[in-house]
């Protein structure tokens, strides 16, 4: 078993009293293996603030739904009429559909914000931007920390702000603007981003580059840019 695939079923709750004591030496005696878990512990922590939020908005669609259920016959009538669709526009709903399917909100790993504070420190006040979902603001307060600083998460969050707000190719070009021979903390998830960028601009063959990078390495993003290559190939 790939060491890190004991912090994956440590927090679903799945070691074995056998791999529990693996799982106890590695943290001792392996400084990356705890670093990988404490990064992936505040992980959890941050999307579980962001879930409690997209629950509430999941409900409120739901009940705006129920009201236009009685339509919901009429448009799958209208689907059958529609018949087949060609198989360009067939491959761009690919492209689409795989990209919402693999794309998830990135959570704020970095700075906790807390509603109601106030702060003149950039790096707060980029974070309370982007954890508020307010991309277009957050956008130039990264951009100002990592033209200052050079910080790795500074370029991360902007290109993720980016994306956010549909800007695809300056997304890119910010991804693309990472020093990919470091391989810090945050390189898998450039990679990773990088490739659904990719993929929603349709580069298929960067897409199926970047990903294989990432299925030859232990790190977070390796079973998922398993699956989403297999989908591809």
């Amino acid at each position: 078993m790939e060491k890190y695939s004991y912090i994956e079923k440590y927090f679903e709750g799945n070691l074995s009293p056998d791999e529990e004591l693996i799982f106890e030496k590695l943290l001792l005696e392996d400084s990356d293996f705890a670093e990988a878990f404490e990064y992936e512990k505040n992980v959890k922590k941050a999307i579980s603030l962001n879930e409690r939020a997209a629950l509430k908005q999941k409900l409120k669609t739901f009940e705006k739904s129920k009201k236009s259920y009685k339509w919901l016959s009429v448009a799958a009538s209208f689907a059958i009429l529609i018949g087949m669709y060609t198989l360009t526009t067939l491959f761009d709903t690919n492209y689409d559909s795989l990209y919402k399917e693999y794309y998830q909100t990135y959570p704020n790993t970095v700075s906790p914000t807390v509603r109601g504070e106030t702060t003149d420190d950039i790096k707060s006040n980029a974070f309370y931007a982007y954890d508020s979902g307010n991309y277009k603001e957050a956008i130039p307060l990264f951009s100002e920390i990592y033209t200052k600083d050079g910080d790795d998460y500074a370029l991360f969050y902007k290109a993720l702000s980016l994306m956010e707000i549909k800007e695809y190719q300056e997304a890119l070009r910010n991804l693309n603007l990472h020093d990919y021979t470091k391989e810090n903390t945050f390189t898998p998830f450039f990679r990773w981003y990088a490739a659904l960028t990719n993929l929603k601009l349709k580069n298929t063959e960067k897409t199926k580059q970047l990903l294989k990078v990432l299925t030859q390495t232990d790190n977070p993003q390796k079973e998922a840019a398993a699956r989403l290559l297999s989908e591809l190939e």
